[in-house]
């Protein structure tokens, strides 16, 4: 298992600046055998949110590749929040790497796997789900003071497309 750490001087900070939430939005991850190209080496990737106790609940998604042509580039979008007073919130995010095929000695360093997180703090909870295939827009307004609120903004139709 692999954590996903985030800067633990960081979250006391955002508290201090009155956010309560983390909101994951996207995890590129770059998989990189070292090795000659052509080699029938397979990777079997998981991402996991390991605060759950069962496999199939912390589960968020599994890639398998070959990584015979190169290094393999996957985005993964969890979108979800965790509460900034998660005890778990440092390292709940886990990488599980199996990497198959083309056997090497004990010691060798066979791939490197490189991650990036893309995350934004909030001062809700709110899961916020956009339209999509939709030309409207979404004003969300946020005040720390106020409760959040979500006012959807029809399109305006001009005239010209009313009277067709």
């Amino acid at each position: 298992m692999i954590p996903l750490r985030l800067n633990e001087g960081m979250i006391p900070q955002w508290r201090a600046h009155g956010y309560t939430h983390l909101h994951y939005g996207a995890i590129r991850l770059a998989l990189t055998l070292h090795g000659r190209k052509g080699l029938p080496v397979v990777a079997r990737v998981a991402l996991l949110d390991t605060r759950y106790r069962e496999y199939q609940h912390a589960c968020i998604a599994t890639i398998q590749t070959t990584l015979n042509a190169g290094t393999v580039f996957v985005t993964l979008f969890p979108n979800f929040n965790v509460a900034l007073k998660d005890p778990q919130i440092y390292q709940n995010m886990q990488i599980q790497l199996q990497i198959r095929g083309a056997p090497q000695i004990g010691n060798t360093y066979a791939a490197t796997l490189q991650h990036q997180m893309a995350y934004r703090v909030q001062n809700h909870a709110m899961d916020l789900s956009l339209p999509r295939d939709t030309e409207d827009a979404l004003l969300i307004q946020l005040e720390s003071k106020h409760t959040p609120s979500c006012i959807h903004i029809p399109r305006q139709i001009p005239r010209e497309e009313l009277v067709k």
